[in-house]
């Protein structure tokens, strides 16, 4: 593999040569005054960021039904989040022709709700600090990817110190060519290698029952899930989720029933509606006030399930959802 060896002044140069184009954009992070957060920026680059030690919301969220013809984006995010714009690619969430997708090696994050200002700037810095930290998110513990080697191109952390520029396409190619200088072979060595694998999924009904019992029905799981996306979701409507005279009526016909009702229903189906678009960030939790462990139950799922598929979501564009095609006697082999 090769790569351009690059720093952050030639990737903010560089950058900065895409916006010269009005009609481009980019997204990635920027170093705000109390902390780090998701920016697009315009015109000139303000007060960029390649890392964000702090997750608080999967930066695909922003993507959805973005059909702009005419219009670049260019995506400077974790592996997670690109994998994320992928699976909405196939999805038909996102203009694909518009969008020049770049994964950044990741450290694993904090939770938005642990942050402060403790990070140092460099990314062997950030590394380091994550890597002592016992506040590390249990998606990111158990991260499968954390390499920037989804989507079009990567920013890749040698062992050495180095930055490198990564092409894995067409578009990966044209962003190299923000950058001067020759490809090179890369480092042996990254800072980042392999992800860890996720812990089986083990968790019985007795604890779902206790975890969500706690569910308020905000429904913000469902609101700031990249991946979860419909207009017309079931549970804004009564049907499963009644109200008024509705609930009135079911109470009448059933009995007596706990408020608010239809938690473990609404759970389990959005469970089974993302299960194999499901990128694991664990988004879902960092949105949930009560502190449900929904990595535990959601990522478990999804990655059970996509396994019995040999499907890994936002792995690439090419790659159909398992749901969206059909195989004949494709679950033969497949694992009670």
């Amino acid at each position: 593999m090769k790569g351009k060896r690059v720093d952050i002044t030639m990737i903010e140069a560089g950058l900065n040569r895409f916006l010269a184009d009005d009609r481009n954009l980019v997204l990635g992070f920027a170093k705000e005054p109390d902390g780090v957060s998701h920016r697009i920026f315009k015109k000139e680059l303000s007060r960029f960021s390649l890392l964000n030690p702090y997750f608080g919301i999967n930066g695909a969220f922003f993507l959805r039904r973005i059909f702009s013809k005419g219009q670049r984006l260019l995506l400077f995010l974790r592996p997670c989040e690109i994998r994320a714009s992928v699976e909405l690619i196939k999805l038909t969430q996102i203009e694909r022709e518009g969008i020049i997708a770049v994964s950044v090696d990741c450290f694993g994050a904090l939770s938005s709700k642990d942050s402060s200002n403790g990070f140092p700037d460099d990314h062997q810095g950030i590394a380091d600090a994550l890597r002592s930290s016992e506040k590390v998110r249990t998606a990111c513990k158990t991260c499968k990817e954390r390499r920037g080697v989804v989507g079009n191109g990567g920013i890749r952390f040698g062992r050495d110190g180095t930055l490198w520029a990564v092409s894995y396409d067409d578009k990966g190619d044209e962003f190299c060519d923000l950058f001067p200088g020759d490809h090179e072979e890369l480092p042996a060595v990254m800072l980042v290698g392999e992800g860890t694998k996720a812990e089986p999924f083990s968790s019985d009904m007795t604890e779902f029952s206790k975890d969500f019992s706690k569910c308020i029905m905000c429904m913000n799981c469902r609101d700031m899930c990249p991946v979860c996306y419909c207009i017309d979701c079931v549970f804004n409507g009564s049907d499963y989720l009644p109200r008024g005279d509705a609930l009135l009526n079911k109470i009448f016909r059933g009995g007596t029933t706990s408020l608010p009702s239809g938690k473990e229903l609404f759970h389990l189906i959005r469970m089974f509606h993302v299960s194999q678009t499901c990128v694991g960030c664990g988004a879902c939790e960092e949105a949930c006030p009560q502190g449900i462990p929904l990595t535990r139950y959601f990522k478990g799922i999804s990655e059970r399930l996509q396994g019995m598929f040999s499907y890994t979501s936002g792995r690439s564009v090419e790659e159909p959802i398992p749901y969206l095609t059909f195989l004949e006697d494709e679950l033969n082999d497949a694992a009670d």
